[in-house]
């Protein structure tokens, strides 16, 4: 994992506040908050298209790898606050999918340009990799659709930006199965303008961004079937 710079990290306490009123508290009520500017924390994610028998694609399977920074303070917050003091990473896991249920778990699927609903949360686990947090899950599509005549296109961010996450270059997004053609997944960098960039810096801790910014810094990944 990419290391990133950050400055000495606060008391962790309760820090109860919604990303953006995009995350429930639960989640990230306890996060390493360091110094100004968006984003926060990071997140290394591995993405797979998931293809039915028939050829369709059926689910994301995903995995999201926090840096050590927030995966400590999680750790720390969740064990304080159990009976046992102590904190696994399982439990995390399942708080996480039963929050970012109502927000499609920062998943977004366009299907011909338009938004594809998702369906619940699968297989999920919690696990530590060495001092990081891995958060595995399987998100199913609502209704399958075929990338061959559809034009199909996902991401993967949190809307406000607190979290940047984005696939690191040796783990490019994946297929598992096959489509009526040979399809392959193609990731679009973002690309966001100098006053994009600025607009992200200027965020103090405290400020909780529009909804559009995560959008602004996320990765596109296109479904290519020709």
């Amino acid at each position: 994992m990419t290391a990133h710079p950050v400055s000495a990290r606060p008391g962790i306490g309760r820090r109860i506040r919604c990303l953006a009123g995009l995350l429930a508290a639960a989640f990230l009520a306890l996060r390493p908050l360091a110094g100004q500017a968006h984003p926060h924390a990071w997140i290394d994610v591995r993405s797979t298209a998931v293809f039915s028998p028939q050829g369709m694609l059926i689910a994301l399977k995903e995995q999201w790898l926090f840096d050590e920074l927030y995966s400590a303070a999680v750790m720390e917050g969740l064990a304080s606050e159990s009976p046992s003091g102590r904190a696994t990473a399982q439990a995390f896991a399942a708080m996480a999918m039963e929050n970012l249920e109502a927000y499609d778990y920062f998943t977004k699927i366009t299907v011909d340009g338009h938004a594809a609903r998702l369906g619940k949360a699968a297989a999920f686990e919690g696990a530590m990799i060495g001092h990081q947090l891995l958060l595995s899950f399987t998100a199913p599509l609502a209704e399958p659709v075929d990338p061959v005549s559809r034009q199909v296109t996902y991401a993967i961010y949190d809307p406000s930006y607190y979290i940047q996450m984005m696939h690191r270059p040796e783990q490019a997004p994946a297929i598992e199965g096959k489509a009526r053609r040979p399809c392959r997944p193609q990731l679009v960098p973002p690309n966001p303008t100098p006053e994009d960039i600025a607009r992200a810096y200027a965020l103090d801790r405290t400020e909780q961004a529009d909804d559009d910014l995560g959008d602004l810094f996320a990765e596109k990944v296109a479904l290519q079937c020709p």
